[in-house]
Order: C-alpha cells, then sequence, then structure tokens
C-alpha cells in the first residue's frame, strides 16, 4: 500500500511540475490572437459565401468561372437563381435538357487523339463542361429538395422534378462512358 501511495504523490508531484513549468505556454501570446482573429476573419468570410450564394453578387461571380467550359454562358447563371415554384425548376430544367444535349452532341464528336500520350488531357478537356453540367445538376437537385422542405413544391412535384435530372445525369453520364471507352481512359 505504501508503494501505491509513493507512486500517487509522485504522479500529483509531477502534475504540480508540469503545470507550474508549463504554465506560462497556457497564456495567450500576440501570436496566439493573431491566429485567432485570422479565424474569426475566415469565419466571417465563409459565412458571408454562404449568405451570398443565395443572392446575386456571389453567385454571379461564381457562375462565371464555372460557367467558361459551359455551351451557352448566360444560361447557367439562370439555374444559379434559385428556382422556389414548380415553373422555375421546370424552366431550369428545360434548360439544362438542352445545354447537356448539345454537350453530348459536342462529346460525340471530339476526335481521339493518335498519339496515346495525348488523350488523357484530350478527355479532361472534353469532359470539362459535361462536368460543369453535373455539378448544376447536383445544385438544382438539392435546391429542389430545399425547395420540398420550404413546401412550396409538393413531393410528388419533387420526385417528378428529380426523374428529369435523372435522366439529363445519366445522359451526362453516357457520354462521360463513351469518351472513357474511346480514349482509353480509366477515371
Amino acid at each position: 500500500m505504501s508503494k501505491t501511495l509513493r507512486s500517487i504523490g509522485a504522479a500529483l508531484c509531477l502534475t504540480a511540475a508540469l503545470s507550474t513549468a508549463l504554465g506560462g505556454c497556457a497564456g495567450r501570446d500576440d501570436a496566439t490572437d493573431e491566429i485567432l482573429h485570422r479565424l474569426d476573419t475566415m469565419q466571417r468570410e465563409i459565412e458571408d459565401l454562404r449568405a451570398g450564394s443565395t443572392g446575386s453578387s456571389a453567385s454571379d461571380g461564381t457562375t462565371s468561372s464555372d460557367s467558361g467550359t459551359a455551351t451557352d454562358g448566360g444560361s447557367s447563371t439562370s439555374t444559379q437563381a434559385a428556382p422556389t415554384d414548380q415553373a422555375g425548376f421546370e424552366a431550369a430544367i428545360a434548360d439544362l435538357e438542352s445545354r447537356a444535349s448539345d454537350a453530348v452532341a459536342t462529346a460525340d464528336a471530339v476526335t481521339v487523339p493518335s498519339a496515346p500520350a495525348d488523350r488523357p488531357q484530350a478527355y479532361f478537356d472534353a469532359t470539362r463542361p459535361l462536368e460543369a453540367l453535373d455539378d448544376e445538376i447536383d445544385r438544382l437537385d438539392d435546391q429542389i429538395e430545399d425547395a420540398h422542405r420550404a413546401k412550396t413544391i409538393d413531393r410528388n412535384t419533387m420526385w417528378s422534378l428529380e426523374d428529369r435530372l435523372d435522366v439529363v445525369d445519366d445522359q451526362i453520364d453516357q457520354a462521360k462512358d463513351s469518351l472513357e471507352r474511346r480514349m482509353g481512359i480509366d477515371d
């Protein structure tokens, strides 16, 4: 029992010594304050960006870079306006269907480079517009689900809109798969 008490006493002394020795590290200094200030600033910027993603100013800046690969840069911003009713979603999906059809036709028309070393870059260049449309489909799907949660559209409307999006998504996936096979890329 005396060994146990000595061990406990030694552990307490060691803990007290470490607390005293490291006590200076626990206080905040200028570097810590600077890091905390930067974290606070970044958190505010993230919150501003999130709040701005529903507004037009932040999403317009984002869409201009995203739509650079789309077939029609002006029409991709219409899906960013976050439709809230059935008519708005149907118009956005019709726009996506049209642009996806054009992008699939363009991807199907891509010629396979004769040099195997050039094929990966050609593949990624050809799939970039398809990926951008795929991202738009995901965003629109999220907006549809949000509208359903907000009760601006009913469940059956949500399902029918999502079914239309799934068809467009399948077309894009088939075009990407076709490019993979033709170019000999395993992506």
